[in-house]
């Protein structure tokens, strides 16, 4: 069961993003880029805080991301870094 959406005094949603919200960020977009982050929910139709639509693309609609697991390199190098630098 998923928490319905709720409104902020000004009006804006707050809470998980919907695959119609995803679809018109993404859209938008690959359409006409990411030129002012806080004008963009307006242009985009949507009732989300710039802030927000940045988070959501820089952090999982970008389609340069990598989702799932590391590949057994990634995780040697990983593992060697740690052994060589520490926690740094």
């Amino acid at each position: 069961m998923v928490k319905t959406p709720s409104f902020d005094k000004n009006g804006l949603k707050k809470g998980a993003w919907s695959e119609d919200e995803d679809n018109k960020l993404r859209a938008y977009i690959q359409r006409y880029g990411h030129w002012n982050w806080r004008l963009l929910p307006k242009f985009a139709g949507l009732s989300r805080s710039g802030k927000s639509c940045r988070l959501r693309w820089v952090n999982y609609l970008r389609p340069d991301i990598k989702h799932g697991n590391f590949t057994k390199e990634e995780e040697d190098l990983i593992v060697e870094l740690h052994k060589k630098l520490g926690n740094k």
